[in-house]
């Protein structure tokens, strides 16, 4: 049970929609990954790019795997890439708090209705226990520049991450982006109520 799945390294296949006026836009590309870029690269996270003429922001939707995507896609020009500073909080206070964290993680059976991994933002074991962590931003509440389909797909593998974590007693906490003030208190509460 809670066995991990080692699919992170095989992705190579970036899907990523350009920001423009703070918002990103509805149009989905793809670029071909090298694998010494992969640990750059995070979920729901923004990334830097440098085209012909300028520096230009992606946000990063997806990453898959194609066994010809070298062929088939323009390598992305990566220049910068960060979690957003709410992720790194969180990350920043477990580190601090001597606790061992995992990015991106997948999990055995936690997938999404179409049977891709669906990873968990930041997770951590102690004493063979896991724990999960997902920070929700405004995507996961508003439709904003998303299809009709995308936003539903988002809010579907929200429950699905819930219904799985209940079946497998992992405690998992969500912090919604109108809770980001509170976030080191919420992921301390965590941590003493369920550790």
């Amino acid at each position: 049970m809670n066995e991990l799945v080692f699919v992170k390294e095989n992705f190579n296949v970036i899907h990523a929609s350009f920001i423009k006026k703070g918002f990103a836009q509805g149009k989905i590309y793809k670029w071909y990954l090298p694998y010494q870029d992969l640990d750059k690269i995070h979920i729901h996270t923004v990334a830097t790019i440098q085209d012909e003429t300028r520096k230009k922001k992606v946000f990063v939707e997806e990453l898959s795997y194609h066994p010809k995507a070298k062929e088939l896609y323009k390598q992305l020009p990566l220049t910068n890439s960060r979690s957003s500073w709410q992720i790194q909080l969180i990350c920043q206070y477990l580190a601090n708090n001597g606790i061992e964290y995992y990015r991106e993680r997948a999990f055995r059976g936690l997938t999404t209705t179409h049977n891709k991994p669906l990873r968990i933002d930041v997770s951590f074991q102690i004493a063979d226990q896991w724990y999960f962590i997902e920070y929700h931003g405004t995507h996961h509440y508003f439709k904003r520049g998303a299809s009709t389909q995308r936003f539903k797909n988002i809010l579907k593998n929200m429950e699905l991450r819930r219904i799985w974590c209940k079946e497998h007693q992992v405690p998992y906490l969500e912090i919604p982006f109108f809770r980001q003030t509170e976030i080191k208190q919420l992921v301390e509460a965590f941590i003493l109520e369920n550790v």
